[in-house]
């Protein structure tokens, strides 16, 4: 998936000689994974179901089926904030290869825009065959991190592991306690230096971070980032970061993108309606040079999240407030 894997596991030390075998198993399940649904492998599944757009009915792997139902669950619950029929949008701004990319003109993005969308793909609910509109593309960069980390984690379960941890490119997932209770920590960083500026501490459950600063180029001295609104075709602006705490990475990578490319008020408000989920989002400062930091303040049996007060202290209380009504379980699939 072209980014960095961390997989740490805990047995007891009775145990200790299984820790490579349970290593191995969940490489293999991210491998696996990544092979099927990389657009950066010219054999993968995915790029063969792209390849047949317009061509008919294609069957799928289980794995692939339960992605893209994955995508279409929260691309719903985000009003299409998260969409992974974008393939064409990001090929036309040229963030496959991001040492090339540069402004598309505004007639290049109309009519990409025209061929984007959920609606140019068609799977029946639980089915293993789909079809793809002509000139429709997937890319299942805004979950598929996420989709990974929690079917490896699910192996590592099931073979008795109690407690680990799996980060793959900034999308971690933690299980169990390692030391006498005592919580995980993962650090939120400051999106413009090299300095974390808060953490998540949490026993069970998933961290993402949606950022600027992960793949982007500039132009006529303007950062141009790979997160793209799906809707509008063009990036999305002021905002550095977005950091999403779940129950589960799927839920938490497809909810970092959603929230961070709907507008700041409705991501955070989004986040806020999702039992059990956290976020924290990152802004240009309207006050200085730095920056704010928006917080939800639903509360999380699970979760904790703690941010240098320096930067909270100008959250709009309309919008850091959220929605507290018609809470709603956001998660795809409950995790074990």
């Amino acid at each position: 998936m072209g980014t960095t894997l961390e997989i740490s596991v805990y047995r007891p030390e009775a145990e200790a000689a299984l820790g490579l075998e349970d290593l191995t198993a969940a490489h293999a399940t991210i491998v696996e994974i990544d092979e099927r649904l990389s657009l950066y492998k010219s054999n993968s599944e995915l790029n063969a179901v792209n390849a047949r757009a317009g061509k008919g009915v294609q069957s799928i792997s289980s794995q692939f089926s339960d992605v893209l139902s994955a995508s279409i669950h929260f691309g719903g619950l985000s009003g299409g904030a998260l969409d992974v029929a974008i393939q064409p949008l990001i090929d036309v701004w040229g963030f496959y290869d991001v040492s090339t990319a540069e402004v598309p003109s505004k007639d290049e993005i109309a009519e990409v825009v025209n061929r984007v969308g959920i609606d140019h793909v068609r799977m029946d609910k639980g089915s293993e065959q789909v079809a793809l509109a002509s000139g429709a593309g997937l890319d299942f960069g805004g979950i598929a991190k996420g989709f990974a980390v929690d079917q490896a984690v699910e192996v590592l379960k099931a073979r008795g592991v109690p407690a680990g941890l799996i980060n793959l490119g900034g999308n971690i997932r933690v299980f169990g306690a390692v030391v006498e209770g005592r919580p995980w920590r993962v650090g939120i960083r400051h999106p413009r230096e090299n300095r974390i500026i808060g953490q998540v501490s949490l026993t069970n459950g998933a961290v993402a971070t949606s950022g600027d600063y992960d793949r982007y180029f500039i132009h006529d001295d303007k950062r141009y980032s790979h997160i793209l609104d799906p809707r509008s075709g063009w990036p999305v602006e002021n905002i550095f970061s977005l950091t999403v705490v779940a129950p589960d990475a799927t839920t938490a990578d497809a909810l970092s993108t959603a929230a961070f490319v709907l507008d700041e008020k409705q991501g955070m408000q989004l986040l806020s309606r999702c039992i059990d989920v956290e976020g924290v989002l990152l802004r240009p400062s309207a006050k200085s040079d730095d920056l704010d930091a928006i917080v939800t303040n639903t509360i999380t049996q699970s979760a904790a999240i703690e941010i240098d007060a320096t930067f909270v202290e100008n959250v709009p209380p309309s919008i850091a407030g959220g929605v507290k009504n018609s809470v709603i379980d956001c998660s795809w699939r409950t995790p074990n």
